[in-house]
């Protein structure tokens, strides 16, 4: 995406504002495309879909982070290579909120589950992070590393235009958390709610509870509360990075269950069946650029001043941990009312491992971004990436 810039096509060296006659600005870049998704619906032009289609998939490859977030001043900058380093104006809300109507409406669209997993990274993290904790204002730009704050007087004004656009992101949301393709019932998200949808081609209304406290943990349960007795399918979004997922009907394991899918399960339901998801929310390491990252399931991890336990900014040793390698993380009681998740673990951190004491993995905390630097306040840092030191040789 960063390299659809200039004029024609070429990079732009004059030093202007993003927008000058480039197609690097994201919020406007992607609102184009949407309506391209919305002009093949009316037209049915598929080439506009498919160049709608292309463009995400880019985006995604390129721009989108470990928080789900994306932009550097509002531009695509190569989002995904260079989320470690300290770039201005870091995923910008307006940016967030449009990229998950985007994907929202590619998922209605094409209703391949992959777009599903991009709105809830990026609600679980980005979106929910930009929200301060009164629900009442949105930051205009989040980091991954540093502090947050207050957005700026857009234009003048004393407001900004994130706190306009921010809860279109909780519409993006609700619209794809239940849906149907006329047929079957499609689970898209999993949150505690009471759902139901006509199915057009059956001409019958389903509905059910669902009971979680997903994403903080991976249990789900849905009770069918469809009160006539008859055929049709359940759609389950199992998410590309659930490595292991169970799913059960009545207590019994359904076969065929497979990361990055639907799973469809069609039966004669009757009210009362329950159907039960254990998802695979293994905390797993990202390493990039000699730098370190974590997630939980869809939520990424942070250090947080507030857990009070050492210099959240020390390195890891060299080489210590791999690229996807399981971790120990163990959940805890969070030490603030402001964290929603809490989890604690030994790494090998600190430069001093010829010393005895200093070979020895330090415990440390972390929380989910979301919860990170919610003080909104400089003495309240967080860190998401984690350098790594460098050998004599690098």
């Amino acid at each position: 995406m960063a390299d659809r810039n200039g004029y024609g096509n070429k990079a732009e060296t004059h030093g202007g504002y993003v927008m000058k006659r480039n197609r690097w600005k994201a919020y406007e870049m992607m609102s184009c495309y949407q309506g391209f998704i919305e002009y093949y619906e009316a037209t049915g032009r598929k080439d506009l879909l498919d160049a709608a289609v292309a463009t995400c998939d880019q985006i995604i490859r390129d721009e989108i982070n470990i928080a789900g977030g994306s932009a550097s001043s509002e531009a695509w900058f190569h989002g995904i290579r260079k989320q470690h380093l300290p770039y201005e104006r870091l995923q910008e809300t307006c940016v967030v909120t449009t990229w998950m109507r985007f994907v929202e409406k590619l998922l209605q669209v094409t209703g391949d589950p992959k777009y599903a997993d991009e709105l809830e990274k990026a609600f679980y993290n980005i979106y929910l992070a930009s929200l301060n904790r009164n629900a009442d204002e949105f930051a205009a730009y989040t980091p991954l590393n540093g502090y947050r704050s207050r957005g700026h007087h857009h234009c003048a004004m004393h407001t900004n235009c994130c706190n306009a656009n921010g809860p279109r992101g909780f519409l993006a949301f609700l619209r794809a958390l239940f849906q149907t393709d006329g047929e079957a019932a499609i689970f898209n998200l999993y949150a505690s709610s009471s759902e139901s949808v006509f199915l057009p081609k059956l001409n019958e209304k389903v509905a059910f509870d669902i009971y979680t406290i997903y994403p903080a943990e991976g249990n789900v349960r849905i009770v069918n509360h469809t009160v006539k007795q008859m055929p049709f399918t359940v759609k389950l979004r199992i998410p590309a990075w659930s490595a292991k997922t169970t799913v059960k009907v009545n207590g019994k394991p359904v076969e065929g269950v497979k990361a990055g899918t639907y799973c469809a399960i069609t039966r004669t339901w009757t009210i009362g069946d329950v159907v039960e998801i254990f998802f695979d929310m293994t905390t797993r390491a990202h390493v990039m650029n000699n730098h370190v990252a974590f997630t939980r399931g869809p939520i990424a991890l942070a250090r947080d001043t507030r857990f009070n336990d050492g210099d959240i900014n020390e390195v890891f040793r060299r080489r210590s941990i791999k690229d996807g390698q399981a971790m120990d993380f163990a959940s805890v009681r969070a030490p603030s009312e402001d964290i929603w998740m809490a989890y604690s673990a030994s790494l090998p951190i600190g430069s001093h491992h010829e010393h005895p004491d200093g070979r020895r993995p330090q415990t440390v905390f972390f929380c989910d971004y979301a919860s990170a630097g919610d003080l909104w306040q400089p003495s309240n840092a967080y860190r998401v990436w984690f350098p790594m030191e460098y050998g004599p040789a690098d």
